[in-house]
């Protein structure tokens, strides 16, 4: 009994702010079309877009971390990976010529680490035994391949790398916004479940 309290505490955990992967998929969802729909664009114009977005991604994952810290054991990796975010994304904002000569760089190794903190959710939503944790999985995995691909293959040129960081974006916004919508209907039965039983 007292296991299964544990779960629903540790899942209610990682559902309390569902909102904000759904913001932070939306974030990466219209990264993905908006630097798909503007390859030409200046390299400095994504620079500067990214930049700007992982910081303000970094800032969600701090704020989502800290609100689940009293219930889930691994926030300190959430948050950890939310301070690296807020740090990186400060470094590329205010030296903007080492960010056009490390973009891909810095595009690829970012989006390696969002691709292992999807697959390491996904395994989480399996020991949950949510049916659909292996789409997650699969997103993780495209999304690391997409982030090899960007670091393992730079001298392909910027529009090159605009489109896999826009098919990579697209990627991780499509598996948040998925994940989040899971997350609420899950919150959903829980909240019926605990009516039920008042």
């Amino acid at each position: 009994m007292n296991n299964s309290i544990l779960s629903v505490n540790e899942i209610r955990a990682h559902i309390n702010n569902w909102w904000v992967i759904l913001l932070l998929g939306f974030i990466f969802f219209a990264m993905g079309f908006i630097v798909m729909a503007n390859p030409l664009e200046s390299y400095v114009a994504l620079a500067i877009f990214f930049a700007a977005s992982m910081l303000v991604s970094g800032i969600f994952q701090i704020v989502f971390s800290i609100a689940n810290r009293e219930e889930v054991e691994g926030w300190g990796w959430q948050l950890a990976l939310g301070i690296m975010e807020t740090i990186i994304g400060l470094i590329l904002i205010f030296n903007l010529g080492i960010t056009l000569a490390i973009l891909p760089f810095y595009v690829g190794f970012w989006l390696l680490f969002r691709s292992f903190a999807l697959i390491g959710f996904s395994f989480e939503l399996k020991n949950y035994k949510v049916m659909s944790w292996g789409y997650y999985l699969v997103f993780g995995i495209l999304l690391a391949l997409f982030a090899w691909l960007i670091i393992l293959r730079p001298v392909f040129g910027g529009i090159t790398i605009i489109t896999w960081t826009a098919i990579a974006f697209i990627i991780a916004g499509t598996a948040h916004i998925m994940l989040s919508f899971r997350l609420k209907k899950i919150n959903n039965r829980i909240v019926k479940v605990e009516k039920a039983l008042e």
